[in-house]
């Protein structure tokens, strides 16, 4: 049975951040340990803290709150009501490199919370009631390096871009999960690019890819692609040139959002993404690329900042109907 709460003592003490959507910059080391949320219409700053770690939300609308060592109790976290559900402690101190993902809304029986170790081939995952978290190593094959690199590297769930043939699946049903792949087409290259990166993102039942494709072998930005993937039968690809009143929130790693334009005050079919190949501290640029007119505007969200611990993350003003990317 799982129990809720609408006070995330113990795990945090970040207050609802009101009417989002927002990008979340963590920043700041130890006791000074900040998060900056970044409105978008209009742009704004808005500062919100936390009393312990937080991992960057799932696309269900909730964040994984961890409260300091040695006592390190979670919770998931609505950042628009307030409320949260309790999960079991953690047995030890979780490193920076992690983050979060939920398979439903925690409401839902089957709910899975999936806590992925971004630079080793390793999970942590429970259910809503469970008493523990279980830990759970795989194995999806060696990064491809010249022989003098050893010992082999093994693959990560976030890498399997670089296997962009294939579509993972985690089963969560038997006693240990279990790792399958299908089959899938991927696009060309548009002209001039030699370069992309690939985000998938759920909205509304429908699985869309979407490429970022930069100028040759540069981190200059060139064009933004989206397709819809067809799972029926051999999986397919259609490009999408119209999203209607959807946004699309991408961030790295393969964390992202959809909500609709209207009911948060946003023009609709546009990507947001951030774009920071270089590394810079300040999170790099928020780009913005609307695809009624094929154009890319880009600013410098907290250009001051110089201690960001982790890539942003998006946040929404969800509720249980839209988590699931059903805005109606």
């Amino acid at each position: 049975m799982e129990e809720s709460t609408n006070a995330p003592a113990g795990a945090g003490s970040c207050p609802p951040l009101g009417t989002l959507p927002v990008l979340v910059y963590d920043h700041g080391l130890g006791p000074n340990n900040r998060q900056t949320a970044f409105a978008i219409e209009p742009p704004h700053e808005r500062r919100a803290g936390a009393g312990g770690q937080l991992l960057p939300r799932d696309s269900h609308g909730w964040v994984l709150l961890v409260a300091p060592w040695p006592s390190p109790r979670t919770r998931l976290w609505n950042p628009r009501s307030g409320e949260s559900v309790i999960l079991p402690a953690m047995e030890r101190e979780l490193l920076e490199d992690w983050e979060c993902c939920l398979s439903d809304a925690p409401t839902a029986p089957s709910c899975v919370v999936l806590v992925l170790d971004t630079k080793k081939p390793k999970f942590l995952y429970c259910r809503v009631g469970d008493s523990l978290w279980s830990v759970h190593e795989y194995d999806i094959g060696n990064v491809k390096l010249p022989p003098e690199y050893a010992p082999p590297r093994k693959f990560v769930i976030q890498q399997t871009a670089a296997r962009p043939e294939k579509l993972g699946i985690i089963d969560f049903s038997p006693a240990t999960p279990e790792f399958s792949y299908v089959d899938r087409p991927c696009p060309e290259f548009p002209d001039g690019s030699n370069c992309l990166s690939e985000l998938l993102v759920e909205s509304r039942g429908e699985l869309f890819s979407v490429y970022i494709c930069l100028k040759g072998f540069t981190p200059e930005f060139l064009t933004v692609s989206v397709y819809r993937i067809y799972l029926s039968g051999r999986p397919t690809l259609s490009k999408v040139d119209d999203l209607g009143d959807r946004v699309f929130l991408l961030s790295y790693t393969n964390v992202q959002l959809q909500c609709s334009a209207s009911k948060y005050g946003v023009k609709g079919n546009r990507v947001y993404f951030n774009h920071n190949v270089m590394g810079d501290m300040d999170g790099g640029l928020l780009c913005i690329f609307d695809l009624d007119e094929q154009s890319l505007k880009t600013l410098r969200s907290c250009p001051e900042m110089a201690e960001l611990l982790r890539n942003p993350f998006w946040m929404l003003p969800t509720d249980q109907d839209s988590t699931r990317g059903a805005d109606k």
